[in-house]
């Protein structure tokens, strides 16, 4: 295998490290993973030629190159404890990880010390060169066999069906980099007891192959992320001509700062949830405005084949509302509307989103503007006929929706 392999991936690990360093500082919950993707890079880089040529500069001989070295890779192997710890709600085991590492570390230094006078703490081709004793690499392999081990097969049952797919593969992934870190560590013990030329060349792609697995894994929640802040960008404009005519006819509806500037400040997913509310609340206001005779014109004109049968509730929302708007601009009082015409409600903030991106995109289709076409002239009058209730379910009334916002607003907080 070439040797640019390990370059690749460690370098793809430090993109990795870099590009989530932002959340990794600011998100206690992400730290963990970001800090142990760091030690895994670093411990890494440490064994390239132009870091070990550069550390020659500032190191005073080999051996402390060496022990640099070594240290970092235990410490790499406590913050994969780390993140495993943090994973499973266990932080309370986070000094218990570093006492144990720095335990090793001592321990190290010590057999290290009592050792015979030797330039290098490396596994010497023969084992009559002066090195350290076995026992400083049995510990030394053995921390990181325990960690990655625990690592890889708890991110593995953590990626089980159900976990969503980018996540899931994404702990896969992970797990896979770390047990594949537990062959190179076998692989290395088994060098230590054979010294077999046939072996000493599968650590460096071995170690560029792990580096890639770890790196995609910790990269596609960030590619995730990324695809659900876009998501949130595209709905927040899909809705914005929508919101923009519901709220100039009730603008006591809006919750949060009226000049664009000042409600660019806020988080788009905030903004998003903000706008849905808003567009709800305005639906539960212009509903009353919505008259039997003009529902009636809706129903006609959404029982069409040009309407799909699965977009005509949407259909039929966007024709009230334009009725609704209309008749407020023409000054026609509210009445009571026994018609659940906002629609099915939802807990789930995905589907409401949805469910209003369909009313936003049926509220600028051709059938909808025929529909308004057909008003113009027609008068909106306040009927006292009871019209059938159009949906299923019944919708929550404003009051509720402003609680849930304002119990959203304080979490946020």
């Amino acid at each position: 295998m070439p040797p640019w392999v390990e370059t690749a991936g460690i370098s793809a690990l430090w993109g990795v490290a870099v590009a989530r360093a932002p959340q990794g500082i600011r998100d206690r919950e992400q730290q963990p993973l970001w800090f142990a993707t760091l030690m895994i890079a670093l411990a890494m880089s440490t064994h390239l030629e132009p870091v070990t040529a550069a550390l020659a500069h500032v190191a005073p001989n080999a051996h402390w190159i060496d022990m640099i070295t070594h240290i970092f890779g235990i410490i790499d192997a406590a913050a994969v404890f780390w993140f495993i710890c943090g994973a499973a709600g266990r932080h309370r085991h986070t000094t218990l990880v570093f006492g144990a590492a720095i335990t090793v570390i001592t321990m190290l230094v010590i057999l290290d010390t009592g050792a015979p006078p030797h330039a290098r703490n490396i596994i010497t081709p023969s084992s009559t060169t002066p090195s350290v004793p076995d026992t400083y690499w049995w510990l030394f392999f053995s921390f990181h066999l325990v960690a990655d081990s625990i690592c890889g097969f708890v991110c593995w049952s953590y990626g089980r069906p159900g976990t969503p797919r980018l996540l899931r593969y994404g702990l896969r992934l992970f797990a896979t980099g770390m047990l594949l870190a537990d062959l190179l560590w076998v692989l290395k013990l088994a060098y230590l007891q054979t010294r077999s030329a046939a072996i000493a060349p599968l650590f460096s792609p071995l170690t560029g192959i792990e580096a890639l697995f770890i790196a995609v894994g910790v990269a596609l929640p960030v590619l995730t992320q990324a695809r659900d802040r876009r998501r949130g960008r595209r709905s927040y404009r899909a809705l914005a001509h929508l919101w923009t005519d519901l709220t100039t006819a009730t603008p006591d509806v809006v919750l949060g700062p009226t000049r664009h500037l000042q409600r660019m400040m806020i988080p788009l997913q905030l903004r998003l949830y903000r706008r849905v509310i808003e567009i709800r609340d305005a639906m539960i206001v212009l509903r009353n405005y919505a008259t039997p005779s003009a529902l009636h014109l809706a129903h006609q004109h959404i029982s069409t084949p040009s309407v799909p049968s699965h977009l005509r509730d949407a259909h039929m929302t966007a024709c009230w509302l334009t009725a609704a708007l209309q008749a407020k601009r023409n000054g026609t009082p509210p009445h009571p509307q026994t018609a659940h015409l906002a629609g099915p409600s939802t807990n789930d903030l995905t589907d409401e989103i949805k469910h209003l991106l369909q009313i936003a995109e049926a509220y600028k289709s051709p059938t909808v503007s025929s529909y308004k076409e057909s008003l113009i002239g027609r008068p909106q009058q306040a009927e006292n006929n009871h019209a059938p209730p159009l949906f299923a379910h019944p919708c929550e009334n404003g009051g509720e929706r402003r609680r849930r916002h304002r119990r959203h607003r304080e979490d946020h907080s």
